[in-house]
């Protein structure tokens, strides 16, 4: 087993570091008091410090999100327990409709929930009607029997052919992550109880759902999965008193809101990325070390990593991540861990050259890709594996360019792909021999990346998810790491057109922080996408990482 594993590539990894005026995390230190630039990252760094637990992770809890906690509420008033939660689920409920709801179909979910009449067929075609993505038609299935549980609407009737295994086959989940298979078994199980031929529920999808009577934290850390199972666990003979007890504990994972998160954290996501930006502010080695043993005691057995504390479903985003942070933080004792996590993700490359982001031989995505090589290309045995994910990367942004649109997955942001593309195309770039085939084609795709993000940004500085979106933080750092970069890495001068696009994008940053010296933002996390999730301390990181790579780029201090 080896103890030491490749540092990250010099120019080409998201822990950039900028050069310091002072210690960013001490303020004057040293007789040098920063200013602008240099205190914004120092403040950010002591936010993210002060969110290490006990057990040496950040905390990222999820925020209260509508759809949860309308099906909380369904849960709590079927099994008739803990009327002082469903007190609390009703307001929260009721506030967040007088507020706005994020979406048509969490709307509807809330009115459904609350006794209200809603249209929940014009709902869906309102959130689905331009969601071009491989999953649309399994997430029209999920949301109409959501709804359909709910009261929005009767469950969908059966297909043309008339045989209701027609219908339930579109349930399927095998060979799909864990949570996803827990839920469309649970889905399965509603829909055919709800259309009258409960029959067509298996043994197998009964054991799929088995979990979600278990005492303590939702499986998989995810409280919509174990939701979807216990309403499905009711309607089996037997399984009352464990439904209502694990309905009796839902109070204790009630926000302070009175809300229900989608998920209960995303602790080991934010130590890998906050880890990335401390290591680019400076933080002392003694303190990335820390983080850096603290993900991987959480390492699972396949070698991969989840999103969140005992989460034991591994995917290849947080691996990659937390492959990029060890490499950064602590290399000569890390090479284990890394060793084990880089088998774990050249399993799970596709014939394509992409890599999906759970499970092998499920479709491949350009973000999770290009997250892909910066965690495989300082180890030059991996060239081979690296040349055919870049490719991957080019082929569909090309493709993506010519229909007018970037990726959006599992980050609602066009500029998450494209800052995550950039990074990829210089870590190739960083150890493909010269003249290599692919390297014109990187080089066009790159300076494309770059133009547009430099052509969409907004007049005061800022990006959105879209071209005219309004400006966040979260758009705004993940497109600022892209554009501050300079051709040939982040200390090689910019274009002058993208080193402009960098200083206004740090002086729109600069001007949204709070008194605090943190940063709020519109949600930029989806799941199930398209419906947007809120981690408030991912944008703390989000915004050092970007302001890092500014101050990389040369912008003083």
């Amino acid at each position: 087993m080896p103890t030491s594993c490749a540092p990250p590539l010099s120019g080409a990894s998201l822990a950039v570091p900028g050069p310091l005026s002072g210690h960013p995390l001490r303020p004057g230190a040293e007789g040098t008091e920063p200013s602008g630039l240099d205190r914004a990252r120092a403040r950010l760094a002591t936010r993210l410090l002060a969110a290490a637990g006990p057990d040496g992770l950040l905390r990222a809890p999820c925020d209260s999100r509508i759809l949860e906690s309308a099906l909380a509420l369904r849960l709590l008033t079927v099994t008739g327990v803990d009327p002082d939660a469903q007190e609390r689920l009703t307001r929260y409920l009721k506030i967040a409709l007088d507020e706005g709801a994020p979406d048509p179909v969490q709307e509807a979910a809330a009115r459904a929930a609350l006794g209200e009449y809603v249209d929940g067929r014009a709902a869906l075609d309102r959130l689905l009607g331009g969601f071009d993505h491989f999953t649309a038609a399994r997430k029209r299935l999920m949301f109409r029997t959501v709804l359909a549980e709910l009261g929005a609407h009767p469950f969908p009737g059966l297909p043309s052919s008339g045989d209701p295994g027609d219908a339930v086959a579109l349930f399927d989940g095998r060979g799909q992550q864990r949570w996803l298979v827990t839920e469309m078994a649970a889905l399965k199980t509603l829909y055919a109880f709800g259309t009258g031929v409960p029959h067509l529920v298996t043994e197998d999808d009964w054991r799929a759902l088995a979990p979600c009577a278990l005492p303590g934290p939702p499986p998989y850390g995810n409280h919509l999965a174990r939701l979807l199972g216990l309403l499905a666990l009711r309607l089996r003979p037997g399984h009352a008193a464990p439904v209502r007890a694990r309905a009796r504990e839902l109070r204790t994972w009630l926000r302070g809101d009175g809300g229900l998160p989608f998920i209960s954290g995303m602790d080991v996501f934010a130590t890998a990325t906050g880890g990335l930006a401390l290591a680019g502010a400076g933080a002392p080695a003694h303190t990335l070390r820390a983080l850096a043993a603290a993900l991987m005691e959480r390492q699972n057995s396949d070698g991969g990593w989840g999103f969140g504390r005992d989460v034991g479903q591994s995917d290849v985003d947080d691996t990659s991540y937390c492959v990029e942070f060890l490499r950064a933080s602590a290399p000569e004792r890390c090479g284990g861990a890394v060793a084990a996590a880089v088998r774990y993700l050249l399993d799970r490359q596709g014939g394509d050259g992409g890599f999906p982001t759970f499970e092998p031989g499920t479709a491949s995505e350009v973000a999770i890709t290009a997250a892909a090589v910066n965690a495989l290309a300082p180890e030059p045995g991996h060239r081979t594996a690296v040349e055919a994910a870049v490719r991957f990367v080019v082929g569909r942004q090309e493709e993506q360019e010519a229909a007018g649109s970037f990726e959006r997955s599992w980050s609602l942001n066009e500029s998450n792909a494209l800052f995550r593309g950039v990074l990829a195309y210089d870590s190739f770039r960083a150890v493909a021999p010269p003249g290599h085939a692919l390297a014109a084609g990187v080089a066009r795709a790159r300076a494309r990346a770059v133009a547009r993000l430099v052509a969409t940004q907004n007049a005061d500085g800022g990006w959105g998810h879209l071209p005219a979106d309004a400006s966040d933080p979260i758009s705004t750092a993940y497109a600022l790491i892209a554009v501050s970069r300079g051709r040939d890495g982040p200390a090689a001068p910019c274009a002058p057109t993208a080193r402009r696009a960098t200083e206004r994008a740090v002086r729109h940053l600069l001007a949204r922080r709070g008194p605090d010296g943190g940063f709020v933002s519109r949600p930029d996390q989806a799941g199930p996408r398209p419906l947007a999730y809120h981690v408030p301390l991912l944008t703390d990181v989000c915004v050092l990482l970007g302001l890092n790579h500014a101050r990389a780029a040369g912008l003083p201090g």
